[in-house]
């Protein structure tokens, strides 16, 4: 076998220096790209000059459009004032008459219409019925062209101006609409004119916001300086000097309406009365809507006081209102002025549309039993939207003397647990009697406390017959509400039933519950559920809730106590409202968090609470009463009073 000879490796020379490729100077470089664009440029030469028009026929542009070009044109105007005022109303007259003349002697054009917005912002479309009804118009090609004062005349917002100038051109191709805005000489169908046009309308846009500073500012000195803005009202007229006037005749119209509110009417039917009547309102319509009633009784000028600047523009472009809620600076002037009606017949009016629909009798009378067992109760209308819980406490005293008032401390203080926690010190469980709450079945009445009314469960209509009406008292202090069947003579009765004989399981109280509330402390995002101990004496039947024993209802789905043992799944939150997150954010009823450490309450507490249920009988129900009246309502008529005014208004109307 032939032995292999290694393979010898030849090496690789490097070229030298004189072997490279010279390299291109950079003058040359830019010679050759020099003479490449210069030749083209001479190619780019002689194309043009070669070229020859052939066959083609030239047609030159038409001239640039102007208004006084002798084609026919059919031709509208638009004019525009910002107020009403007897200045500007002359204003507008002469604008039309103006352009009727200007139109009529010009051969080549035919009047189409004179569009006239009197009393309009610029700064919107909105509301501007005439300019919109000339849009309309400019669709249907009814006009060739649009004479307009300025640019500030047609519109104060630029993207408005821009915009509708644009639509004028554009929506239809073949028959385009030109504006002619004689103080800044500019036709829009003019090519060269879209610059000046920009320029202009920015201005008017400018000068509009520079007019809603001017207006911010010129209220808030007004304010400052106690030279607050007035304006007509029905029943007034406004002078010069910022004064008011009552104007007999329309204050009849305002007054009927306060009358009538409390004397239990709603807003639709007194709309309903003043149109049967033809009472004009302020700008002289005869037909009345609830909302027209409501919105005179609301404004405080009726009564005598002014608030000034109560809502703001927040976008004068748009137009938006907003309540004043701190913004900008306000004012509230009590006895501005002489009212048509007293405050406390305003107020009366106001409790009266806070009431549950079901009030339907005008200003309810609270009565305070004044002897008996009852002594202290307050019969009252549930669905009245003027309860607190200070009116109550100071109604309920009224009833008592002083050395009473003392006794009645000592009860409320046991009531409220201090004696509980004293006896309870001394382990004497033998002597504690068992909470009601805790027996409670679907078999017994009982009561739910809710932050909007109070619910009843059927078992509370059987234990009272299935009454048509009830009367119902409550005791701030002793912390008890008793429900029973009315008599013939109670002012304060309260619909039991409702128009077809069903049972109503909830009365609307959102007034009452409130006080309740805001006395015992409750957080108001529970619901409380009292069992109610019926009672019958002298053939009186009653049925009595202590609401210091409550079951706690937390959440929306809160199964019923009597679906299951209660025992079983006992649970003890924080429920009054101390500053704290409530202890309990689970769905079922819970009970005070107080009960956790005993089982029932003192048996000498048990005895004396009961002992005044036991002692109830029918006089005591009806006994003698002392009528509290809410001071801020102390000064309206008697019901007889308000009755003889309604007749009177109502013929003189």
């Amino acid at each position: 076998m032939d032995e292999k000879k290694p393979v010898k490796e030849e090496a690789v020379e490097e070229p030298t220096e004189a072997e490279l490729p010279a390299a291109i100077p950079a003058q040359q470089d830019w010679q050759k790209r020099h003479d490449d664009r210069e030749a083209y440029r001479e190619e780019l030469r002689t194309r043009v000059r070669k070229a020859q028009p052939n066959a083609a026929y030239f047609r030159p542009a038409k001239p640039k459009p102007t208004i006084s070009d002798d084609s026919h044109k059919k031709v509208a105007a638009y004019a525009r004032v910002s107020t009403k005022s007897t200045e500007q109303t002359l204003s507008i007259e002469n604008q039309t008459k103006y352009y009727t003349k200007k139109i009529e002697d010009n051969p080549n054009w035919e009047m189409e219409d004179i569009y006239a917005d009197e009393g309009k912002s610029g700064t919107s479309l909105r509301h501007r019925d005439a300019f919109n009804r000339m849009m309309e118009s400019a669709q249907q090609k009814k006009m060739d062209l649009i004479l307009c004062a300025s640019v500030s005349r047609f519109a104060r917002n630029i993207s408005d101006c821009l915009e509708q100038i644009a639509l004028l051109k554009t929506m239809n191709p073949s028959h385009p609409v030109g504006v002619f805005f004689e103080t800044e000489n500019i036709y829009t169908l003019d090519p060269s004119s879209d610059q000046g046009l920009q320029v202009h309308a920015l201005l008017a846009d400018w000068e509009s916001s520079n007019k809603s500073r001017r207006m911010i500012l010129s209220y808030d000195q007004r304010i400052l300086t106690g030279q607050y803005p007035v304006a007509d009202l029905l029943g007034f007229r406004h002078t010069k000097d910022g004064d008011l006037v009552i104007q007999p005749e329309e204050a009849k119209t305002v007054r009927f309406m306060f009358i009538a509110r409390i004397r239990g009417y709603d807003f639709d039917k007194i709309a309903e009365i003043l149109t049967d009547k033809q009472r004009p309102t302020l700008k002289g319509r005869t037909e009345w809507n609830g909302n027209m009633v409501r919105s005179i009784m609301s404004n405080e000028r009726t009564w005598g006081d002014l608030e000034a600047r109560k809502s703001i523009v927040i976008d004068y472009k748009k137009g938006v209102v907003v309540k004043n809620n701190g913004q900008r600076d306000s004012a509230y002037v009590p006895g501005h002025h002489e009212g048509i009606v007293s405050p406390s017949i305003a107020q009366a009016a106001r409790l009266i549309s806070a009431s549950s629909r079901a009030l339907k009798g005008g200003v309810p009378v609270m009565r305070v039993l004044s002897e008996g067992a009852l002594k202290g109760y307050i019969n009252l209308s549930p669905g009245w939207g003027g309860f607190s819980a200070e009116l109550l406490a100071d109604a309920s005293l009224r009833a008592y003397s002083d050395d009473e008032r003392n006794q009645l401390a000592a009860d409320t203080a046991i009531l409220f647990g201090e004696t509980h926690s004293n006896l309870l010190s001394v382990s004497f469980t033998g002597y504690e009697v068992p909470l009601g709450i805790y027996f409670l079945r679907r078999s017994l009445p009982s009561l739910t406390i809710t932050p909007r009314g109070l619910r009843f469960n059927r078992p509370c209509h059987d234990r009272l017959s299935n009454c048509m009406d009830i009367d119902v008292f409550y005791h701030p202090f002793l912390q008890s509400i008793i429900i029973t069947a009315s008599s013939e003579r109670s002012t304060n009765k309260v619909r039991w039933v409702n128009d077809k004989g069903i049972p109503l399981q909830s009365i609307s109280a959102k007034s009452l519950c409130d006080a309740i509330f805001t006395h015992l402390h409750w957080m108001r995002q529970y619901q409380f559920r009292f069992r109610g101990v019926s009672r019958e004496r002298d053939g009186v039947k009653f049925i009595v809730f202590s609401l210091d024993e409550p079951q706690i209802l937390v959440g929306k789905g809160t199964p019923d106590i009597a679906s299951g043992n209660a025992n079983s799944s006992i649970r003890f939150i924080q429920y009054r409202d101390n500053g704290e997150a409530a202890a309990c954010a689970e769905d079922g009823a819970a009970y005070p968090i107080e009960w956790q450490s005993r089982h029932g309450v003192p048996y000498e507490y048990r005895v004396k609470r009961d002992a005044v249920t036991d002692a109830v009988r029918r006089k005591d129900i009806y006994a003698p009463s002392v009528i509290v009246q809410d001071p801020a309502l102390e000064e309206i008529p008697s019901q007889e009073e308000l009755q003889d005014e309604f007749e009177y208004l109502l013929a003189s109307m």
